[in-house]
């Protein structure tokens, strides 16, 4: 490595952290101890750092701005931000952590997993060769223990923060959507609906989503015959097979349930077709909400939705990363794992109530 670039390492470590150990600096670079305090003399006589015993400190006279290094802009970090796909509910997550990352100085390499654990692991090798300095994940499947993602993720010396997905293991930043359920059947039971029933596409969410409303149902005192479905979606993009939701408005029909949350919002359309195809008019004889709000008021009649924070998702997720890069985050032995719960909005519009309005 030219002196040149481990110089701009030094001053971005020293701009990151504000303090830089020889010992800890060698091992994270595999630069040697004797190089290191060479550098930081001459960096030292330059002003641009102040030498103390072990290492460096930020230069006290440094502010926001002043050192030619800051003037430059080069990126503090480099953050590995990995998601199943760019096409459906992500987008927002990845602008909003590419906000945060402009506002942090930081840079965002992108990669996708095409939810593909065997894509997922190999996007990840791929990153951490290229020396990212913290890892953004939405992992494409469960993050067990013993898992080639998990094993490698705990391997790491760099941070870790999940997106979307939550583990004992590492710091995430997610949705609420147990909470958004809560919203969606508080709704719909505040309108009179007595039987609300649950049809979730298989996901991360869904059992967030079937826990809540079991939850929600036995707390307001509503009838627990409502169906509930569950179901795979043959791929990313591709709606289920208009049978599955056939039978589960039948199923709706014969149990007297008059309302029911959709996981995601392509499928809640679906049911508005087959609802109207039945003679029933949406939302006087079958109200519904959609989860999502991707598309959910383009439906023919405007959803009723559950609106995940997804831009703020993303831009907490750089934030925390960039936090504990800074060491800013508690104990430097020890520092606590955090876990970042974000309320989602309930968002009324034509299939629930006649008119529109925010909630």
């Amino acid at each position: 490595m030219l002196s040149g670039e481990r110089h701009e390492k030094i001053l971005r470590e020293l701009e990151l952290r504000g303090t830089l150990t020889v010992n800890d600096f060698a091992e994270k670079t595999g630069l040697s101890t004797m190089t290191i305090r060479r550098d930081l003399t001459q960096l030292a006589s330059q002003g641009l750092l102040r030498r103390v015993h072990g290492g460096a400190v930020r230069n006290a006279s440094d502010r926001a701005g002043e050192t030619d290094y800051r003037r430059s802009r080069q990126p503090l970090a480099t953050l590995g931000l990995i998601v199943p796909t760019t096409g459906y509910y992500f987008p927002e997550i990845i602008r909003g952590a590419e906000v945060a990352a402009r506002a942090l100085n930081a840079r965002l390499i992108l990669g996708v997993s095409n939810y593909s654990q065997e894509d997922e692991y190999r996007q990840l090798k791929r990153v951490v060769a290229n020396s990212v300095d913290g890892i953004l994940l939405a992992t494409a499947g469960p993050l067990e223990p013993g898992s080639p993602t998990f094993e490698l993720l705990s391997g790491l010396k760099i941070p870790v923060v999940l997106v979307e997905r939550s583990s004992r293991a590492f710091e995430s930043v997610m949705s609420d959507h147990s909470y958004g359920a809560e919203l969606a059947v508080e709704h719909l039971a505040s309108l009179g609906h007595r039987r609300i029933g649950l049809a979730v596409a298989t996901s991360p969410t869904a059992p967030w989503l079937r826990d809540s409303h079991a939850r929600v149902i036995a707390q307001l005192g509503l009838e627990t015959d409502a169906p509930i479905m569950e179901y795979d979606r043959p791929g990313p993009g591709v709606s289920i097979n208009q049978e599955h939701f056939g039978r589960f408005l039948e199923e709706c029909r014969r149990t007297g349930t008059t309302a029911a949350l959709v996981l995601p919002d392509e499928e809640a359309i679906t049911l508005i077709h087959i609802a109207e195809e039945a003679g029933m008019e949406v939302p006087h004889d079958f109200a519904i909400v959609a989860y999502d709000d991707e598309v959910a008021d383009l439906a023919p009649v405007p959803l009723t939705s559950i609106a995940p924070p997804k831009r703020d998702v993303g831009y907490a997720a750089v934030t925390m990363c960039m936090e504990r890069l800074a060491g800013k985050t508690g104990s430097a032995v020890l520092p606590a794992l955090r876990r970042v719960s974000l309320a989602p909005k309930l968002i009324i519009r034509e299939s629930t109530v006649t008119g529109e309005g925010d909630e």
